[in-house]
């Protein structure tokens, strides 16, 4: 059976995506254009959105 498509990260699975620490994930958070959705008590960063999110910081264009 196939995996399901991850549409959006915890904290700690963006974490380990970016190889960057929680901390860094959260202070990242507060940047203004930084992909985040907060449902109910849930936090999570949509997966899409931060791949992009992630290559304009880098300066990476199409």
């Amino acid at each position: 059976m196939d995996k399901p498509e991850i549409l959006a990260y915890s904290v700690a699975t963006a974490a380990q995506v970016a190889e960057v620490s929680r901390p860094t994930i959260y202070r990242w958070m507060q940047l203004s254009g930084f992909p985040v959705a907060r449902i109910g008590g849930c936090t999570r960063i949509p997966a899409d959105a931060f791949k992009r999110w992630l290559e304009a910081q880098a300066g990476v264009r199409d």
